[in-house]
């Protein structure tokens, strides 16, 4: 058998920030943008500093260099003439890049390459900022003596298909030295009291940073810190019978769940495939591969078809104990859905999901708070609200999040968290300062995608901000970019079907919801669809359908939103018996309703939306004695 043909190498991984936006906004200036910024920057640098090309993306490009120290000074010289060329372009206009730089080992296959070094290249280049640059360590140390460039320590960070968690760095992109803050004040110092007051400051700057440094980085990096959060393997599943069917079936089921649950939870940790791979057909000790793999829980199961049908059992284990959190049973047609595999995969990565949160949320809810991480505090948060739907529980949870940026500013799931406490607090709050809430509620979701763009949440969340201000196309763009990315979720369906009533297209919403429900009817979420649902047919006027779908919602969960429609849906029917029952439900929820306070919500601007209300919602209001103001 041939080797493979391997060799040491410089990589950088560079990506455009945004990118579906901006084609979405303008795709000729774009591709035309990208085109300049190629001939005219990028390929020169990388011929400058003896790099090639390895291969591109439609937005990004793959590096391989001889030197280290070349292919940082080629990053470093890139980011600085895009930000030269950026400066007088707006900023929903700027063609922006993150870089990610690491040397390793890859094989060469013809003109690409492959292997850990690659993908820990890509992996770094997420964690860079718009305009910046990242690093793993070796890199760090292996120009740091060699180059002027500062190196601002990001500690380890758990990323996704790589076991173990990287030690990532900051370039900072002006000439090393002190920061730009410290800068200033040495500055002052030597302005306000001449070289010997500066000597003896700077004397007891370089005293006391020592000291922080040692206190704060070496303390916190010499704890043991065990296997990151959410992060998880899934093994090999097992079929029920050496058939080469069933075992096709399982593979395929095993590798179609990691990648699923790694796209439909990115603050998730999944182990890729190829490493789970190698505990096929052994006898396991969950503690012992949680060890080797640095990971808190493992999906295991098992895959048996049958008269036309697959069955898959699945069960999450927790590592540090080998217990048992989880189970389920899903089960599909084979002659269905590209044989049966996709509905499974479907419904397995929608209850997975809930599962594992619902696993770390109680460990979690074990640790002592004072040394919470800033994941631990969001997971905290998450479980209070889970708890307390109230808006007393959102206001409380909020803290948390807000806690949590404090820890760390660009943390995707606290800013994700603190979101959408304020979207709620639109809908549940009749005190809130509504334009304040939305103008916030603009910010916060805008940094969560900067802050993970590929993660289908913050697409969420900016949808339903984007509806907050009744940007219609834009809540239908970025609705369209969390279906891309996971196209398996049943909550981005959901907010399809809601953004189609609130532009006055209820005929077709209604089946999305349905799809959505399907997806899995078991789902925490499953209540608010099919109050959607009754929303939707009270809107068209089929108010016997209505009926039914908020019977149905509120057998399944006590939501003042559900009463206000069945109070409509019972007045219009003619049913004042129960529209009496309705009312006093819905006031007992919420006392303040009014037609009026429901006008301010602004839920929307659309025409037909606001003449569906005036049609059949206000007038079952008014039958049934709810007051205008």
């Amino acid at each position: 058998m041939a080797r493979d043909q391997r060799r040491l190498a410089a990589i950088v991984s560079a990506d455009v920030v945004g990118y579906s936006l901006l084609m979405g906004r303008d795709d000729s200036a774009t591709l035309a943008g990208l085109k300049a910024h190629r001939q005219e920057l990028f390929d020169p640098k990388i011929a400058e500093y003896g790099g090639r090309i390895v291969k591109t993306t439609g937005d990004g490009l793959l590096l391989e260099f001889p030197s280290v120290v070349d292919a940082v000074r080629c990053a470093v010289d890139v980011q600085r003439g895009m930000a030269e060329r950026n400066a007088e372009v707006p900023p929903e206009q700027r063609i922006e890049f993150r870089i990610g730089i690491n040397v390793g080992d890859i094989i060469i296959d013809d003109d690409d390459i492959f292997g850990d070094g690659v993908n820990v290249a890509a992996r770094l280049q997420t964690l860079a900022e718009p305009g910046g640059i990242c690093v793993s360590r070796v890199v760090r140390d292996q120009v740091l003596d060699k180059l002027s460039f500062r190196f601002e320590d990001l500690g380890a960070q758990a990323v996704k298909n790589i076991a173990r968690p990287v030690q990532a760095y900051r370039v900072h992109l002006e000439l090393g030295g002190p920061a730009p803050a410290v800068r200033r004040r040495l500055q002052h110092l030597t302005r306000a009291a001449g070289w010997q007051w500066f000597g003896a400051a700077a004397v007891a700057f370089v005293l006391i940073g020592s000291a922080v440094w040692y206190l704060v980085v070496r303390q916190t990096t010499a704890a043991s810190p065990g296997p990151p959060l959410m992060s998880v393997a899934v093994l090999p599943f097992t079929p029920a019978s050496a058939s080469g069917d069933d075992e096709r079936v399982a593979e395929r089921i095993t590798q179609d769940i990691t990648s699923a649950t790694e796209r439909a939870m990115r603050s998730a940790l999944v182990v890729s495939h190829g490493l789970a791979a190698k505990y096929k057909d052994k006898p396991l000790d969950p503690r012992t591969v949680g060890h080797d793999l640095n990971v808190r829980y493992l999906l295991e199961g098992d895959v048996r078809s049958a008269v036309g049908t697959v069955v898959v059992r699945a069960r999450l284990i927790e590592t540090s104990n080998g217990v048992q959190v989880w189970n389920d049973r899903v089960a599909a047609p084979l002659a269905s859905s590209r044989d049966g595999v996709e509905d499974i995969i479907a419904q397995l990565t929608n209850r997975l999901r809930p599962a594992l949160y619902d696993a770390e949320e109680k460990r979690v809810a074990r640790l002592p708070k004072s040394d919470a991480s800033a994941r631990e505090l969001v997971l905290s948060a998450d479980a209070l609200w889970d708890r307390d739907r109230s808006l007393n529980g959102m206001l409380e949870a909020r803290k948390l999040y807000e806690a949590a940026l404090s820890l760390d500013t660009g943390s995707a799931e606290a800013l994700k968290g603190l979101g959408w406490t304020l979207y709620q607090q639109l809908i549940d709050d009749p005190a809130v300062d509504h334009d304040r809430v939305v103008k916030e509620l603009d910010d916060v979701s805008s940094r969560a995608i900067r802050a993970d763009r590929v993660d289908p949440n913050p697409w969420r969340l900016r949808t339903r901000a984007l509806m907050s201000q009744w940007q219609w196309d834009s809540a239908f763009e970025a609705n369209t970019e969390a279906l891309r990315i996971d196209p398996y979720r049943n909550g981005t369906l959901g907010d399809r079907g809601l953004l189609l009533l609130l532009t006055g297209r209820s005929q077709e919403a209604l089946p999305l919801i349905d799809q959505a429900i399907a997806l899995d009817p078991r789902n925490p979420d499953v209540p608010s669809y099919v109050r959607l649902k009754c929303a939707g047919y009270l809107l068209i006027g089929s108010y016997n359908e209505a009926i039914g779908a908020c019977e149905r919602s509120l057998a399944l969960e006590d939501d003042w939103l559900a009463h206000m429609d069945l109070v409509a849906a019972y007045a219009q029917k003619g049913d004042m018996a129960k529209t009496v029952l309705a009312k006093a439900d819905l006031l007992q929820r919420q006392p303040q309703m009014s037609i009026a306070y429901v006008k301010a919500l602004r839920l929307s601007d659309n025409s037909i939306f606001l003449q569906q209300l005036e049609d059949h919602v206000y007038p079952g209001w008014r039958k049934a004695g709810i007051p205008e103001n």
